[in-house]
């Protein structure tokens, strides 16, 4: 809309956020207010509805949002007005900074807000809510974009209004005021850690934050802040004046002025308790490389021949993997040997009555029980961020790593060295996975968008570390992709997003395929959908999908679609909500992770066939090997541990200590030897058998 006049006289100017339906504009007839907020409603109107009753929803709102804009931390409303359909708002214009630039900033700068910061940024704030709960109006959608900082004054502003009142008619009712307290003690937690709203651990069985190990506070504040975000009725604030009242009842007993630093009280430490998530590393940190100590005392030229031999080394492996990245794109394989691909993805799974081939899949020969008990640490790889996605070639000697820092780092694991390093999404990268055929990597972050990468480009000598550029860059999303999957024949590409879509991509030129809108089942949530995965669909019909589509989104259930039609195939219930799942190649098992178990269904029949027991606590990821005989699992809210199971027999084999922060990414390398985990500590492990099956050995089969 950029370029169009409205209402004959206010010319949009510029997009605000990527919503679709904020924009700056000028007013033409009022040359001393030249800027504008120009707000844009599409009513979803119940199926029937005439337009006259959206027509008259709209009216109601804007008189009641017209009264609201007396208050001084809301923006006044100016006019109102229809046009070809389309129902328009315009407010003043405030010049500030939003919530959401600030965080990103600080987080950019590697600070955090004081708690003296975040007093004042939750005064402002609630006395606005109070305002509105005493009109019965409650916001309804709280987020860090909808809040301002006022250059003016540094006061904080409350946006957004309109399209949350238009939404419910005559605006929403005051019983969801307990939302707007929940949604503004996560911004402040945000503030205070550092860590994205969506990243807090809430303990599925109580349902309360696992957050006082994450933020220095003051232990009164501490607790104020538990009533913002507690589940216990008893303890929550029952209004947003309750709430501003305790606020300033705590500032007054603390005797504290304005500007007076607060500093937190000394809490004891647990030597056995570690936090659930690292302290933030800041970003202009490079790799960090483990010297043994007999090397410490070593003369300078000493040190010199080993960076040189380093250098060497590492040109050699960028030769040596950009000469194996070079294959044809349409080179993938046969139907059938997903289970021996070594992908990222959640497809390497298989329920097989006959041992596999150890010559094919490279899985250990000797019994698993004796296997399990043989891993050792091999190798640890340490970098300056949290590790929040891991991907490994089919050949396994490309390790991918995807940080909070947004980084997309390249490891040769054998060697253990860092190859290179790309820049290029902005915020976290959430999911990562590599093609069948090894070509292309695909990455989807906390900016909205999913990326392709020709990995031939790591054997170029022209492009330095970080000078990565993508191939493809896939936008349309309107919130952070949580997970991405390729299709087996490399063809295509789905993305799962917390703005609850599914959208399928034609891998080659990036064309958008199908939206699948999670609209079409139910979403209790509010997580959008944590996983996406492909697997064989089993049909062999004209014109029908050679693939399903299996999706989770926080619901206690599993969705199959069907990804050429769009269609709901099927729905799997569970007990628990359902955040991570992997299929078998041949589409015929299913497993999901909820906080009751691990789940294992038959596809065919919906049937549930065994559950592994699993502690009633948060999960962090699972992954399966190659044969589809062991699967991995870490557990705990804090998630120090790694589970190994036997899926025929359904026995825990193992239990892997050795962590010091969230496990957060797991997978087996393609020879089903090792396996690789990474930590919130930014540290990438290898575990392998402290004695390899050797090929004789691989000859036997237990």
């Amino acid at each position: 809309m950029v370029g169009q006049t409205l209402a004959g006289r206010y010319q949009i100017l510029e997009e605000l956020g990527s919503s679709g339906q904020t924009y700056l504009a000028q007013d033409g007839h009022c040359p001393e207010q030249s800027w504008v907020v120009i707000r844009r409603w599409q009513p979803r109107s119940p199926k029937g509805e005439e337009p006259s009753a959206a027509r008259q929803r709209f009216q109601q709102a804007m008189a009641l949002r017209e009264r609201l804009g007396s208050h001084d931390a809301i923006p006044r409303l100016l006019a109102y007005f229809e046009e070809e359909g389309g129902f328009y708002w315009v407010e003043e214009w405030i010049q500030g900074q939003t919530l959401e630039q600030a965080l990103r900033q600080t987080t950019e700068q590697g600070q955090l807000w004081s708690e003296v910061e975040v007093r004042a940024f939750l005064q402002d704030v609630l006395q606005t809510l109070a305002f509105l709960q005493g009109e019965g109006v409650s916001h309804g959608n709280l987020r860090p974009s909808c809040l301002l900082c006022r250059q003016s004054d540094g006061r904080w502003m409350v946006l957004g209004l309109g399209q949350a009142m238009a939404s419910a008619g005559s605006g929403l009712e005051a019983s969801s005021a307990g939302g707007d307290l929940d949604a503004l003690g996560l911004l402040a937690l945000q503030a205070l850690s550092g860590i994205p709203t969506h990243k807090l651990f809430r303990d599925p069985l109580t349902g309360e934050l696992r957050w006082h190990d994450l933020a220095p506070t003051s232990a009164p504040f501490a607790a104020f802040l538990d009533g913002l975000v507690g589940c216990d009725p008893r303890q929550r604030f029952a209004s947003a004046a309750a709430a501003l009242a305790a606020l300033q009842a705590l500032s007054l007993a603390e005797g504290v002025s304005p500007g007076a630093e607060i500093l937190p009280d000394p809490v004891a430490v647990d030597p056995w308790q570690e936090p659930t998530t690292p302290p933030r590393s800041p970003v202009s940190l490079r790799a960090r490389f483990w010297i043994p100590p007999l090397w410490a005392g070593s003369s300078l030229a000493a040190l010199l021949v080993l960076f040189g031999v380093a250098a060497w080394q590492l040109a050699a492996n960028l030769s040596r993997w950009g000469e194996k990245a070079v294959v044809p794109r349409d080179s993938v394989p046969p139907a059938g040997t997903m289970a021996n691909l070594g992908s990222a993805g959640p497809n390497s799974f298989s329920f097989t009555e006959q041992p596999p081939n150890p010559s094919k899949t490279g899985s250990p020969a000797l019994d698993l029980a004796d296997w399990a008990k043989s891993l050792r640490l091999k190798a640890k790889l340490e970098g300056p961020a949290a590790i929040t996605a891991l991907a490994i070639s089919p050949d396994g000697n490309l390790l991918v790593a995807g940080g909070d820092d947004g980084v997309i780092r390249f490891w040769d694991p054998q060697a253990g060295q860092l190859l290179q390093s790309w820049t290029g999404h902005e915020g976290s990268i959430e999911t990562l996975a590599i093609s069948p055929n090894g070509t292309f990597l695909v990455s989807g972050g906390a900016d909205k968008t999913v990326r392709v990468w020709d990995l031939a480009a790591l054997g170029d000598p022209a492009l330095r570390s970080g000078e990565g550029v993508p191939r493809l860059q896939l936008q349309g999303h309107t919130d952070l992709i949580n997970s991405v999957a390729i299709s087996p024949d490399g063809r295509w590409i789905a993305s799962g997003s917390a703005d609850r879509t599914i959208r399928l991509w034609q891998a080659e030129d990036g064309q958008l395929v199908r939206t699948i809108d999670s609209a079409a089942y139910p979403v209790t949530q509010g997580a959008g959908i944590t996983a996406v995965a492909f697997a064989p669909s089993g049909l062999a019909e004209e014109g029908s999908s050679p693939w399903i589509l299996v999706a989770a989104n926080g619901n206690p259930a599993v969705y199959l679609w069907d990804p050429r039609s769009g269609a709901l195939l099927k729905t799997l219930e569970a007990d628990y909500p359902i955040e991570q799942v992997l299929l078998s190649p041949d589409g015929r098992h299913l497993l999901a992770a909820s906080a009751s178990g691990i789940w294992i269904w038959n596809v065919g029949t919906g049937s549930r066939e065994r559950t592994l027991p699993q502690p009633l606590s948060g999960l962090a990821t699972l992954a399966l090997s190659p044969d589809g005989r062991l699967l991995a699992s870490s557990t705990d809210h804090r998630a120090q541990q790694i589970k190994l199971w036997d899926l025929r027999s359904g026995k825990e084999l193992r239990t892997l200590g050795g962590q010091t922060w969230m496990v957060s990414a797991l997978l087996f390398g393609p020879d089903g030897q090792t396996l690789l985990s990474g930590g919130a500590d930014g540290a990438i492990r290898i575990w392998g058998p402290e004695h390899p099956a050797s090929e004789a050995e691989k000859g036997t089969q237990p």
